[in-house]
This record gives C-alpha cells, structure tokens and sequence, in this order.
C-alpha cells in the first residue's frame, strides 16, 4: 500500500501536479502492475481512444462528458511523458518548455511587435516563423514524407491534401473539388457497370479522397464529420427499430420498404 494523501487543487499548475504524481505512483516498485507495465505505444492507442471519447461528447453537447474524457486525455499524456522520464529521454519541462517557447516564438504577433488584423494575417506570421526563423521550410516532397504513416487513412489523406494546398496544388474555387467529386463517382459507376472488380478499390479510394479535398476546401475536419454521421445513423436506426417494434414490423430484408418510410419518418423528426 502507498500511503498518498490526495488535496483537490484549485489551480491549474498543481492540478497537473497531483496528476503526475498519481501516475508516477502508479509506476513506481509499489505501484499498479498494469500501469507499470505500460509502453509510450500502449498509452498512446489509449489517448487516440480517449480523444475520439471526448470527440463524442463534444458533438452531443454533452458537457459532462467532455469534463471526463478531457481528464482521461491528461492520463495518458502524463503516462506517456512518466515513461519518457524513467527511460530518461526528456523529462516533462523539457517538452513543456520546448512548446512554450514554440508557441511563443510562432506568434510575433501576440507576444512582440507584429501587427496582424485578420486570421489570415495571423497565420501567414505564424509560418513566416516556422519557414523563416526555425528554417522549417522544405521542399513539396519533403513536406509530404513528414505526414506519419501511423495516422489512420482517412486523417493521413487530410493531411495530405492540407499540405498540397499550402504549396499552391489547389482548385481556385469550390466548383471545381465539386465536380472531381463527380467525376471519381462517375468512375466508379463506370467500374461496376464492367464489373471491374480490381479497380473499382482503386475507384473508390478515389472517391473518398475527392471528399475528403472538399471538406478540407470548405474548412470541415472530414474525421470530426464522419463521427458525426456515425453518431446520427446510428441513433437513426435506433429510433426505426424502437418504431419498427411499437408498430409490429419485422427488421430484415423482406420489410426494407417499411423500414426505409419509418427511417424517412424519424428523420422528418430531426433525428
């Protein structure tokens, strides 16, 4: 047994501190031997979780939840720098004191004499330092082999085409990303009409990095979108199948007519 005694903080700087020394416990020889089992890889698939947790909560307005998952997002960022620690890589201030004065040095404009007077501004400062001062720039190749290829596919194809678009590879409007949407569609209404099964992958893969370009064109995180329309179908056919159980319908494929007006009804409903 560790003998810890626990005194609510009521300030930032010693909330964070009570929480690495939580964690450092639960590491230590005495400690829980799960947690001291855990590899920065480990708790990195947990923060990924907890972040997508928090995500949902953000989406629902659901406050509450945002205040816990947020919390379980500072567990394992502190378990991940506890492990860096023990392994004597870099200790918490380091990397803490490496993205102060980051922030700091990126926005000349907050914090010395740059004047801005609109985001664009802003952000133009801000990789006027990056390129400029960290000496950060690089060439469009380079540029793109700094996207991990860890990410999952849909978020490295975001990334991928953010970084296309800072080297000047962009539509000049919408109405172009709109109609290379259509036009990868069209293709891969052409593939299935020829049942050509090894490129309709090819095709769709197509597809969805066109959408993707257009939700990044017109400032919408496609994975922020994705959950969203998860959640909504979802609870969708959650209310179809309560419906569908009131009303006496069976779900399968034999009533996907009825199914399809009890969807259309509760979407009527703003669901």
């Amino acid at each position: 047994m560790v003998n810890y005694n626990f005194n609510k903080a009521t300030n930032t700087k010693d909330a964070f501190q009570n929480l690495y020394d939580i964690v450092t416990i639960l590491r230590s020889e005495n400690g829980c031997p799960y947690d001291k089992a855990l590899h920065n890889k480990d708790s990195l698939a947990s923060l990924l979780d907890e972040a997508y947790e928090y995500l949902e909560g953000a989406n629902n307005n659901d406050v509450s939840s945002c205040r816990e998952e947020i919390g379980d997002v500072f567990i394992n960022a502190m378990m991940i720098l506890r492990i860096h620690e023990e392994q004597k890589d870099f200790t918490p201030y380091d990397a803490i004191n490496d993205v102060c004065e980051k922030l700091i040095r990126r926005h000349p404009h907050v914090f010395s004499d740059v004047v801005v007077h609109n985001m664009e501004e802003g952000l133009k400062s801000y990789y006027s330092v990056k390129e400029n001062v960290e000496k950060k720039a690089a060439d469009p190749i380079s540029k793109l082999d700094h996207i991990p290829h860890s990410l999952p596919p849909l978020e490295r194809s975001y990334e991928i085409q953010k970084k296309l678009s800072k080297v000047g590879f962009d539509w000049p409007n919408v109405d172009g990303v709109i109609d290379k949407v259509y036009e990868e569609l069209d293709e891969v209404i052409l593939a299935l009409k020829h049942k050509d099964n090894d490129n309709l992958e090819e095709e769709i893969g197509d597809l969805f990095s066109a959408v993707i370009n257009l939700a990044r064109f017109v400032h919408v995180n496609p994975a922020f979108a994705i959950a969203r329309a998860n959640e909504k179908i979802t609870n969708r056919f959650k209310a179809v199948f309560q419906l569908a159980k009131e009303r006496g319908i069976t779900i399968d494929k034999d009533h996907v007519d009825e199914m399809n007006l009890l969807w259309d009804e509760v979407k009527l409903r703003g669901m």
